[in-house]
């Protein structure tokens, strides 16, 4: 009850004797100038995949490299690796190496097992021969 009380009264807007008031003896005498905004900017590139949704997921997988090296994947690795290292942002990650010819010849000898997969007519006709069987029951 305390805090809203107190939340009212911060909240409840001023009356206008108290306005005029506080702007008077807050202004100064002389005329304010005001002076040049400054702004910086440093030519750092971001890592592309560090934004505010991917924090905890991030986050996550540092203590887990933390705990244990060979407990992530490679690139969380060397990207960790870099940064406790100090590299500059935008530098830390590395791209992962292209596939070798090696491993495509594994994903062709691995396409005939794709082509094994049961006749979709036939299973199409079974499940709309159940789907018939389920009306009919109701």
């Amino acid at each position: 009850m305390f805090h809203l009380r107190t939340c009212a009264a911060k909240l409840r807007p001023l009356t206008a004797s108290q306005t005029v008031k506080t702007f008077s003896q807050n202004r100064p005498a002389a005329a304010r100038t005001l002076g040049q905004i400054r702004c910086f900017t440093a030519p750092v590139a971001a890592e592309p995949f560090l934004s505010g949704t991917s924090s905890n997921y991030v986050e996550e997988m540092y203590y887990a490299w933390l705990e244990n090296p060979k407990s992530v994947h490679k690139s969380w690795d060397i990207f960790f690796r870099n940064t406790n290292a100090g590299a500059p942002p935008g530098t830390a990650y590395q791209s992962p190496l292209p596939l070798s010819p090696g491993s495509l010849s594994a994903m062709a000898r691995a396409q005939p097992l794709v082509d094994a997969q049961p006749n979709v007519d036939k299973l199409v006709e079974d499940h709309l021969a159940v789907q018939s069987l389920i009306r009919a029951y109701q």
